[in-house]
């Protein structure tokens, strides 16, 4: 795995491009240098899983990781597909207790750790940087709830309409195709997003390619015709 140490300026500059650490003042930031490790990990390999004993939060400094939920019969729900920039395992790091989910590198990743024993006595004092950490979790809890919402209420075409138009809000890009998805995600990824065989989804995107809604090239989505989508979404 050839990815290369991040020096000091770098891993300053992640950590002031995250939402969680942005608030933070010079000073600060160089005291957090102070107590970052980094951790190199494989693609196709856990960097935490659930269940697992909590010690730290991690922030993703490059490649893609995925967090995912199994249940007792091997059925996996992805809850996110993470970026650079992106913070996980807050949970662990404030209360203790063991992983609520598990994540695994999509790409080889460089990971920036913050280990619970430091950020801690780090949290408290800064109450601005704390509240700001209950806001995060807050909106997770708000995502996890509307995912949740969805896969109890909305039919299948309409929770995919949404994901692929979330995704399109996320990443998306003009071409003269339409709007490009530039996130290369495969239709097993798309189905653990919308909690649905891979089958299903490989059935409605043909449908929708068909009807002259999308197209797809290189494991890439295009949409034709996002009014439509919107109104499938809806």
């Amino acid at each position: 795995m050839g990815l290369r140490p991040l020096d000091r300026f770098a891993k300053r500059e992640l950590l002031r491009g995250t939402r969680l650490f942005a608030i933070l003042q010079p000073a600060e930031l160089e005291e957090m240098l102070g107590f970052v490790t980094e951790r190199r990990v494989e693609k196709g390999t856990a960097i935490m899983e659930r269940g697992d004993a909590g010690s730290s939060m991690m922030v993703l400094a490059t490649g893609r990781a995925r967090v995912t939920a199994s249940s007792t019969e091997g059925r996996e729900v992805t809850f996110a597909i993470l970026e650079p920039g992106m913070t996980f395992g807050e949970l662990s790091l404030l209360d203790g207790k063991p992983r609520s989910a598990t994540v695994s590198a999509m790409d080889d990743c460089l990971i920036l750790v913050v280990e619970r024993r430091d950020f801690l006595r780090f949290l408290r004092a800064n109450a601005e940087l704390a509240l700001r950490m209950l806001a995060l979790l807050c909106e997770r809890l708000r995502d996890t709830d509307v995912a949740l919402e969805e896969i109890a209420l909305m039919d299948f075409p309409s929770r995919l309409g949404r994901l692929v138009l979330k995704l399109a809000h996320q990443y998306g890009e003009s071409s003269p195709r339409g709007l490009r998805i530039r996130m290369k995600l495969s239709q097993t990824d798309l189905s653990t997003l919308v909690a649905a065989t891979r089958e299903s989804v490989n059935k409605q995107l043909r449908a929708w390619r068909e009807a002259g809604i999308i197209e797809e090239e290189g494991g890439y989505l295009f949409i034709r015709d996002v009014a439509l989508l919107r109104a499938i979404a809806a």
